[in-house]
Order: C-alpha cells, then sequence, then structure tokens
C-alpha cells in the first residue's frame, strides 16, 4: 500500500470545521499538566508506548477535549488546542494508514499550511516529536505557540 495525501476543497472544509472546533474547547493547563512528559532533563524526540502516561487518564481527558480527525488520502490528521505555560499551542498529529510509516516533510509541509500553523518549519515558538500511539504505529506531533 503505497501513502497519499488528497487535499480538495471538501477536506479543506473540513479542515476549517476542525480547527473552529478545536481553538473552541482548549485543553486547560490545569489537565495538561497532570498527563503531559516532563523530559527537560532528558530531551527525546521520540515518545513510545511504553513512555506515554496514564492512558485511562488520556482517554478521560480526550472524551472531554477532543482532538478533532480529518482524514485526508491515506493519511489522519488531528487538530487539538492546548493551554501551557508559555500560551495556547495548536497541536497537529498526523499518521499515516500504512503500519510502521510516518508522514515526510512534504506532507507535513502541506498540513502545517493547511492547519493554520505559521510555516514548516514553524516560525514560532515549537516542538516536533514522533509518537506511537498504538503498537507499531506512529504519529508526527507539532505543537506552536499561538500569536
Amino acid at each position: 500500500m503505497s501513502c497519499a495525501l488528497f487535499i480538495g476543497e471538501t477536506e479543506k472544509q473540513r479542515i476549517a470545521q476542525a480547527v473552529a472546533a478545536a481553538r473552541a474547547k482548549p485543553t486547560p493547563w490545569e489537565v495538561m499538566q497532570k498527563v503531559v512528559v516532563d523530559d527537560r532533563n532528558d530531551p527525546t524526540n521520540t515518545l513510545m508506548l511504553e513512555q506515554r502516561p496514564n492512558a485511562k487518564r488520556i482517554a478521560e481527558i480526550r472524551r472531554e477535549y477532543p482532538s478533532h480527525f480529518v482524514q485526508l488520502g491515506t493519511y489522519v490528521a488531528a487538530i487539538s488546542f492546548e493551554q501551557q505555560p508559555a500560551g495556547i499551542m495548536r497541536h497537529l498529529s498526523v499518521s499515516s494508514r500504512k503500519p510502521g510509516t510516518v508522514p515526510n516533510e512534504y506532507v507535513m509541509e502541506m498540513l502545517t499550511k493547511e492547519f493554520g500553523f505559521s510555516a514548516w518549519p514553524p516560525t514560532r515558538p515549537y516542538r516536533v516529536w514522533v509518537e506511537e500511539y498504538k503498537p507499531g504505529r506512529m504519529a508526527i506531533n507539532l505543537v506552536e505557540l499561538e500569536p
């Protein structure tokens, strides 16, 4: 199975709806701080499944403050907004239907533009990491400080 990204007018409308819905209900910092992985003393760019905090608590949070998903060809993008000490962060997570693969630079460049990020790579404070969200399934995550 090859990977394909498709963004037509219908997908652009779905992206706009997902961004608006996510922006309307950001996850508060007092909720985020209980599940965020603090790697300041040993920074990493990869978060494996066994390193993730309490999955049950994250699922509860996601029910109250959901990510909004958009299918784009063989990729799935999830957008959310989070309050963090620096301010509101725009959070995009992108995965492929093909196990063991992650989106390439070209896909991320297209999606950051469509989801309203400053640029690829971003020009405002940001962080990028790879996350294993299910066994053998990976996603590229990007957070960027809102202006």
